[in-house]
């Protein structure tokens, strides 16, 4: 396995442990998850615990569903 094979693999396991559901994305929408550098997907991860647990005013967004747009949301 190359190093790029090798952190496309690790950045998509980091999104996998983090409670990110893949399986929900198309094949190019995970293909453009894995090209996410190291740094990337720490921010993304970050910006995802920061968010933490939905407020009131938020749950009507339903963010149980994670997508491209609500990713995040």
């Amino acid at each position: 396995m190359s190093d790029s094979d090798d952190r496309r693999a690790r950045s998509l396991q980091r999104l996998r442990d983090a409670g990110f559901d893949l399986n929900l994305f198309s094949d190019e929408q995970v293909e453009l998850l894995s090209m996410l550098s190291d740094e990337e997907v720490s921010v993304l991860l970050d910006i995802k615990e920061r968010i933490g647990d939905p407020q009131p005013d938020v749950l009507a967004h339903d963010a149980t569903q994670l997508t491209i747009g609500g990713m995040l949301f």
